[in-house]
Formats: C-alpha cells, sequence, structure tokens
C-alpha cells in the first residue's frame, strides 16, 4: 500500500510530537510542513526538545527545508487568506496543529487545494464532519468524514473514563478540573493582556481559566448533554496534568467497584494502549512520554456522601494525544485505499 502524504500546518508541541511519531509509520510519510518561524529555528527545536529530549534519528536542513530520517520534508511559511496547493503536492491529509482556532470555511479551503482530509488537533469554532475521541467514539469514523477535530487533550484523558462510569454506575451530574500543566498559551513573565490572569507569570502561579473540555465530552456523549461542566487550572508544571473528575450517580456506588470497572474496561480491546490503570502511588512525572490518552489512578479513587465518586486520571500534555492523531490518520489511510481499492 502506497504510503499516505501527510501535511501538517504548525511545528509547535503537537506538532513536533507528530513528527517524531509519524516518521514510525510504515503507512504515512510527512511531506510538508507549514510553519511561520524560520527554517533553522524550526530545525533546531525539532533537535533539542526540552520535554522530549533530543531527536533520536537524524534530521538536518536542505534547500526548501529538512531531510528527517533520509525523507525530505518541504518547509514553508503560510501565506495570508490562503493555503498550499494540496493536491499538486500530492497531499492526502492535512493535520492542522497550529494551535488557532479555525473557522469551518479556513478548514474547507484545503479540501478546495485538493487534501482528501483535514485533521484538526483541537476543537473548530464551527462544528466538524465528526469529533473523534478514542475509546469514545471510536467506530465513528466513516469515509463521509472529510473535516475531523479530536477535541481536546484534556477530553481524551477524560472521556474514556466518564463513559465508563456512564455505562456502569450512571452519571447525573459530572465536574472536571484539570490540574494542567502550563503551556505556551501562557507567559513566562506578567504582562499586559486582555485575559488578565492568561498574563502572568505561568511558572509562578497557579492560573484558574474556562475549559471547553466538557462542552466536547458533552457532545461526544448525548446522555451527559447539559450535565457536565468544569474549569482548569494551570499550575507551575512543565509536563504532565490530571483530571479531577467529580461524578454523581444515581445509586450508591464504592471505590472498589469503580476501581474494578475501570480495570476491567482498560484490559479491553475498545481501550487497550487508550486507558491505563495503575495501582502504583504515581505522580504527575511519571506518565510522562505515556502514549496512553490517560492514566486511571485506582489509589485515588473517594466515594463522598456514598454516591459522588472522585477519581483521578494523569495525563501526558501532547505525548499520548499525539498517538491518537497519528492513529486517526491512519485509519483515514485506511478508509481511502478501500475505496481506491
Amino acid at each position: 500500500m502506497p504510503r499516505h502524504q501527510i501535511g501538517l500546518v504548525g511545528c509547535g508541541r503537537i506538532g513536533r510530537c507528530l513528527v517524531r511519531l509519524v516518521g514510525r509509520r510504515e503507512s504515512l510519510r510527512l511531506a510538508l510542513i507549514e510553519e511561520p518561524s524560520e527554517a533553522d529555528a524550526v530545525e533546531y527545536l525539532l533537535r533539542f526538545d526540552t520535554l522530549l529530549g533530543r531527536y533520536p534519528g537524524t534530521l538536518g536542513r536542505i534547500d526548501g527545508g529538512l531531510e528527517i530520517d533520509g525523507q525530505q520534508v518541504e518547509l514553508v511559511a503560510p501565506q495570508p487568506g490562503a493555503v498550499p496547493n494540496w493536491g499538486e503536492l500530492g497531499i492526502d491529509v492535512v493535520v492542522e496543529a497550529s494551535g488557532r482556532e479555525r473557522s469551518r470555511e479556513q478548514l474547507e479551503r484545503h479540501l478546495a487545494a485538493g487534501a482528501k482530509r483535514v485533521v484538526l488537533c483541537s476543537p473548530p469554532s464551527d462544528p466538524p464532519d465528526l469529533t473523534w475521541v478514542a475509546g469514545v467514539n471510536s467506530d465513528r469514523l466513516s469515509a463521509e468524514h472529510r473535516i475531523v477535530s479530536v477535541g481536546s487533550v484534556t477530553a481524551n484523558a477524560a472521556g474514556p473514563v466518564l463513559r465508563v462510569l456512564a455505562r456502569e454506575f450512571g452519571v447525573d451530574r459530572a465536574f472536571l478540573s484539570t490540574v494542567h500543566a502550563y503551556t505556551s498559551q501562557l507567559r513566562l513573565a506578567d504582562v499586559p493582556t486582555n485575559d488578565m490572569r492568561n498574563g502572568r507569570a505561568a511558572a509562578e502561579n497557579i492560573i484558574p481559566q474556562p475549559t471547553n473540555a466538557d462542552e466536547v465530552l458533552s457532545g461526544l456523549l448525548p446522555e451527559l448533554a447539559g450535565k457536565v461542566s468544569g474549569l482548569v487550572v494551570h499550575v507551575p508544571v512543565p509536563n504532565g496534568s490530571v483530571v479531577d473528575l467529580s461524578c454523581w450517580h444515581p445509586r450508591q456506588v464504592t471505590a472498589e467497584e469503580i476501581n474494578e470497572a475501570m480495570r476491567a474496561a482498560s484490559a479491553t480491546d475498545e481501550l487497550a494502549g487508550i486507558l491505563g490503570w495503575e495501582d502504583q502511588p504515581i505522580v504527575s512525572s511519571d506518565i510522562l512520554m505515556t502514549s496512553f490518552s490517560g492514566v486511571f489512578d485506582s489509589l485515588s479513587t473517594l466515594i463522598v456522601a456514598g454516591k459522588v465518586s472522585k477519581t483521578l486520571t494523569f495525563f501526558d500534555n501532547a505525548w499520548g494525544y499525539s498517538n491518537r492523531v497519528v492513529e486517526l490518520v491512519e485509519r483515514m489511510a485506511e478508509l481511502d485505499s478501500g475505496a481506491a481499492s
């Protein structure tokens, strides 16, 4: 089967993870990166990464782009109001990892320019064809879905846990508090910004912010529509976050029941490799570079007043999520190959 050609828009934290992961897939090839930064800066940050470490393969500059593990990758700067001619470049899937909120109209430009599909590494401003979260609605993807969002990192960590709890025990109401490592969207020193809290020094403060993970989860789990709320609190760690999920159940539950349900679910084909289950006293640094979307911490499960469960699920800020993005692209490649045969 010929390798599916990938065009990557944005080479930030998620994008750099994707560069490493796509290179390991026999069925995929990274052909082009669209990134506003200078080529030398792109190469430098791919080669030396504070969180991922040195690039493990070969990497160098060539005219017009990069050579990564022996493969030539074109590097272009974005043009205002335009997208590359993906059809002429032979690109099958565009992965939008710029971190910017995109409208439906903006995403459809990629299709008009010849791409077969678009994968969005964040929730868009307008509804996509599908929001796909592994372990929640993995079976929903079909050939007709051309613009697909992978939701948020938090929704990917919390979604499988919330789905299992709703299926096994019922959920009348849920509230998720995400204790999140700081990101490049925050600042390292106090600066003036429209969002006052967003401009405070991220490595020195606990910074509460709104989250869209609750909306994403409500859309994925129709039975919980209007029943999920949440917030995020950014803390001074560079990576490793945790979802603190509180659920109100219609009946009495025990910590033992919930832990066993999560352990059993994590061992099924549906959640294997997506949801980890841990019975050791881990902390956030213990899940760095995990390929799971989330790791359920069974030692932290609590029950309040008999019917309220409180669970913790740890996740790496980018690596597990990026694995899901690549798996989605692989599934799209299978769909396209089946349609062509």
